[in-house]
């Protein structure tokens, strides 16, 4: 379950890099369009506008890019004794994969979040072993099983 999870991460990551890709294809061929067709403060006003959704996507685009690079370091192979990066935890509650943002997901009948072990809940269940219980927002998961 560990290996298929993190190739839906990495599926995940990789629809939405090549999303912002578009979506900067888009804006900048949007710009072009308004640098043909306006004139005046409109015109700058547009511009301006357009340079501040690109500047977005651009960062949006490149953390998505670093995301990816980190996933790509994660062994899914390797056991883990204790929640780390890495780590496939499963809880009374719910499983968690400690690697990247990237979503909520459903595997073999649970539902399953995919998280950074920087996240408020990842400081919180981390160096936790199983049988261990940890709280977020007055939520305590019991950790039943750590791949």
């Amino acid at each position: 379950m560990k290996k298929e999870i993190h190739q839906k991460c990495l599926q995940v990551l990789k629809e939405r890099i090549d999303s912002l890709k578009e979506a900067l294809a888009i804006a900048q061929e949007a710009a072009n369009e308004e640098t043909k067709s306006s004139a005046g403060d409109k015109h700058e006003t547009g511009r301006a506008m357009m340079q501040l959704e690109t500047e977005k996507l651009h960062e949006q685009l490149g953390k998505a890019l670093r995301e990816n690079d980190h996933l790509q370091r994660i062994d899914p192979g390797q056991k883990c004794e204790s929640v780390k990066e890495g780590a496939l935890v499963e809880t009374d509650r719910m499983v968690f994969y400690f690697a990247v943002s990237a979503g909520n997901h459903k595997m073999e009948g649970k539902e399953l979040v995919s998280l950074s072990i920087g996240s408020p809940l990842g400081m919180a269940a981390s160096g936790k072993k199983k049988g261990d219980t940890f709280r977020m927002r007055d939520i305590t998961y019991t950790i039943l099983n750590i791949i």
